[in-house]
């Protein structure tokens, strides 16, 4: 089982990254963190990061709070299965209570949606097999990270990117999984929305999927 290093790119680098890290090293009293001040895109920076360790990894967002120790739930979970590459965790709502996403819904015309948005935290208990996971609080085995270098660049600032990590790796035959005991306030929005960015990924996105989307072989 390898090691895990949590990764941090953040553009701001402010109050907000402090209270994520104090509570990573709250709820992950023996957590390694990575921290990168970001001046070359999300995506870059994610990526750099990956290329830099020999860990896994798991990619945090610093607009989160960690509930739990994610880092032994995460890796638990990862390792319970060979086939098992990525990880997601369960996001909640800023009072810690309402699930904000657990898991990807992709429709045939490319379009996604947070899976079990509004449910109360209490009612997901179980692993659950997902085509995608949200990026924000994402464990990837290093041995994704070396068969498939990581995120595709072309998405740009990012968006889309960690479904297209997961439709990659399913494609060879891993697994992509929810695991609901890695809890974290994600209050979302708080890089890309202040600095003017939008999600302008989706042709990219349906130049590689949209046919098998379309014939549900993805």
């Amino acid at each position: 089982m390898n090691g895990v290093t949590i990764l941090i790119p953040t553009f701001y680098a402010n109050q907000m990254l402090y209270n994520c890290v104090a509570s990573i090293m709250a709820s992950c009293p023996s957590a390694k963190v990575l921290i990168y001040k970001n001046d070359i895109g999300w995506l870059k920076a994610c990526n750099r990061l990956m290329r830099e360790i020999s860990d896994d990894v798991i990619l945090l967002n610093d607009d989160t709070l960690i509930l739990t120790n994610i880092v032994e739930e995460m890796r638990k979970v990862a390792y319970s299965d060979d086939k098992i590459g990525i990880v997601g965790g369960k996001s909640l709502s800023s009072n810690g209570e309402i699930v904000t996403n657990y898991g990807i819904y992709i429709a045939p015309d490319g379009n996604t949606a947070h899976k079990y948005y509004g449910k109360h935290r209490n009612e997901i208990t179980e692993i659950e097999n997902q085509r995608a996971v949200e990026g924000s609080c994402i464990y990837i085995k290093r041995e994704i990270i070396k068969r498939f270098g990581g995120f595709d660049e072309g998405y740009g600032s990012g968006y889309r990117e960690e479904v297209d990590l997961a439709f990659q790796i399913r494609e060879m035959g891993w697994k992509v999984v929810s695991c609901p005991t890695a809890e974290y306030i994600h209050f979302g929005n708080q890089t890309h929305g202040k600095l003017g960015i939008t999600n302008n990924t989706y042709d990219y996105f349906m130049s590689k999927w949209g046919a098998k989307l379309k014939l549900g072989e993805i």
